[in-house]
């Protein structure tokens, strides 16, 4: 008895090794990738490094004292906010009716899938750049042709609309990407409920407020989460359309944070506002998640 309850035993630790060794190399690369460069970060913010030299000098928390008083950073860090808020909007909303206009299709459904998903994976560079050479040229030869002065003049190159713009171009290029998500959420619907909703009288705009929209609360929960994160940590795409002008009307903290380290040589400064970055992302996540996750049960 006592052998087999070794043997047992055993075995069990042989599997636990097993495992573990399995598991080994996903975590060498997370915390190569991962941790190290958290831990490392936040160590060099208290620094004065340069991102070159070798040396540097610990200097505290002067860097996080420097940003509350830096009216530098406060327009770009405005900006994200902004640009967050509508782009997150927007995407669930692009998202969303499309998820909803694709599963309405009868005919080629997957075709028409495919197509509104295509700007999802293109470059965001090329994005960038071709709908730069779209509001520089053709909107605005056709605007003057109408005699819109608005539409004449690049909007890119106005600081009123310059970041409205971004916000567009971003969303008509990754809205595919949530429409996948809740093309998921719809197809977990069962579809019952629906046919009792109708047996009810519930059709139309009062089926899609009070049956779908509640039930695709998980999927509403993982697009909202994604959307604020990318949105906070965009970068690409609005620097190659408009590099942060006119008048860093449209520049972002993302890019406020490489300016710093790379161009003017304040490595350890860049560094302490991407730590400031994490903990804003943190704390807005974990408000989300707490509001979200009441909403989900509520809908149960």
């Amino acid at each position: 008895m006592k052998d087999n309850q070794a043997r047992v035993k055993q075995n069990r630790r042989n599997a636990a090794l097993v495992e573990f060794m399995l598991v080994l190399p996903a975590l060498l690369l997370y915390f190569v990738f991962v941790v190290y460069p958290l831990f490392g970060g936040i160590f060099y913010s208290l620094t004065d490094w340069d991102g070159i030299r070798k040396t540097f000098n610990f200097i505290g928390l002067k860097n996080y004292i420097d940003i509350i008083h830096d009216s530098y950073v406060l327009g770009p860090l405005k900006n994200t906010f902004i640009y967050a808020f509508f782009n997150t909007i927007f995407l669930n909303i692009l998202g969303l009716l499309m998820a909803i206009g694709a599963e309405s299709v009868r005919r080629g459904r997957n075709i028409f899938r495919a197509l509104l998903y295509i700007p999802s994976v293109l470059s965001a560079i090329l994005v960038g750049f071709v709908f730069n050479f779209i509001f520089d040229k053709s909107l605005g030869t056709l605007g003057k042709q109408l005699g819109i002065q608005v539409m004449a003049n690049n909007l890119l190159g106005s600081k009123s609309f310059a970041l409205a713009m971004g916000i567009l171009v971003t969303s008509w290029k990754s809205a595919g990407w949530y429409m996948v998500v809740y093309i998921a959420g719809l197809h977990n619907i069962d579809q019952s409920l629906y046919d009792a909703a109708s047996v009810d009288g519930v059709t139309g705009w009062k089926r899609f407020w009070y049956v779908t929209f509640p039930l695709l609360a998980p999927s509403f929960t993982i697009n909202m989460v994604l959307a604020v994160e990318r949105s906070f940590k965009q970068y690409d795409l609005l620097y190659a359309l408009t590099g942060g002008g006119p008048g860093r009307a449209s520049e972002l903290i993302s890019m406020t944070i490489y300016n710093e380290s790379f161009t003017n040589k304040r490595a350890g400064y860049g560094t302490a506002l991407g730590v400031i970055l994490f903990l804003i992302i943190v704390a807005i996540t974990l408000f989300q998640m707490k509001v979200l996750r009441k909403r989900e049960e509520d809908a149960r």
